[in-house]
């Protein structure tokens, strides 16, 4: 990833535009200007499909955090609520405790939806609703679009249950059951916003808040197996240390011991008068030359 930053040329450019969005609202512009041309006012109702048309196709390149036991936002939106509740059935999560985070997205929030956790996908269930339902103004509004997606990791599991208006295909997931995804990878498109319940293990140690603006794919929840932490610390069995013996202090020596122990030491040493000293040289050659002079008469 950060090789794929280096590279681009305009690094803080992330915002792109899903190209059905584009020719949705090049078409939007062109009926604008139509409905201009027969009356002004009309222009108006024109350009405001324009602008639904791009909000609808608008997304961001992400940028997950490199963590295999985390947990990110599904989508970019607003925390409303953290409360202990039982998922839905149509989740299928296993049996347990879990707690609800409840997220709403406005419609200019970016479209694209991201897997909360590394894993596979267990269950994929999606219903179109109904058109003449265009906004989610509460996620238990009947004739909404709705999709749920569970997650499994090492045995963790986590739920998205999705909803959003029902005109036009506001819901769109490019993942199957069995997939096995990254974190923070794009799997779907949510188009205008809608709402978004996360379940999670109740255990879990949530780092977000209600109130709190999230980033889809990178803002971190928290992380899984909090609850096993415990199970990888290496327990160091207790040593014996045995307990240390009294030191002896030897007494110091007398006076007189001292000078005894003196006395041995230099006896070992001869006196100086017993020691023999060198010959001198000039005796050795005296004598040499006078043997020499000996032996020359004897000849």
């Amino acid at each position: 990833m950060p090789d794929e930053i280096e590279r681009r040329s305009m690094p803080w450019l992330n915002v792109v535009f899903d190209w059905e969005g584009v020719a949705a609202a090049a078409a939007a512009f062109l009926a604008a200007l139509l409905l201009g041309w027969i009356w002004g006012p009309l222009f108006w109702i024109g350009f405001a499909a324009m602008v639904a048309a791009l909000a609808a196709g608008r997304w961001s390149r992400r940028s997950p955090p490199d963590m295999a036991d985390g947990v990110v936002a599904p989508c970019d939106g607003i925390v409303l609520s953290i409360q202990g509740e039982e998922p839905p059935t149509a989740l299928r999560l296993s049996p347990g405790s879990y707690v609800r985070i409840r997220i709403t997205s406005s419609p200019l929030t970016t479209n694209k939806l991201y897997t909360p956790i590394a894993g596979g996908v267990d269950l994929i269930t999606l219903a179109q609703g109904e058109p003449s339902v265009p906004m989610a103004f509460r996620p238990d509004d009947e004739g909404l679009t709705r999709a749920y997606v569970s997650f499994e990791s090492a045995g963790e599991q986590a739920g998205l249950a999705l909803s959003t208006g029902g005109f036009g295909p506001r819901i769109e997931l490019d993942v199957e059951t069995g997939d096995v995804v990254r974190l923070g990878r794009a799997f779907g498109t949510r188009r205008l916003g809608g709402w978004c319940d996360l379940y999670l293990p109740a255990s879990l140690n949530i780092l977000v808040w209600p109130g709190q603006t999230l980033i889809g794919g990178e803002t971190v929840i928290g992380r899984l197996r909090a609850e096993f932490e415990d199970d990888f610390v290496i327990e160091v069995p207790e040593i014996e240390v045995p307990e240390p013996k009294p030191a002896t202090v030897a007494a110091a020596p007398t006076v007189a011991e001292v000078a005894a122990e003196e006395e041995d030491f230099f006896d070992d040493y001869p006196e100086p008068d017993e020691v023999e000293a060198p010959e001198d040289p000039a005796a050795i050659f005296a004598r040499l030359r006078e043997a020499a002079r000996k032996h020359g008469e004897s000849d």
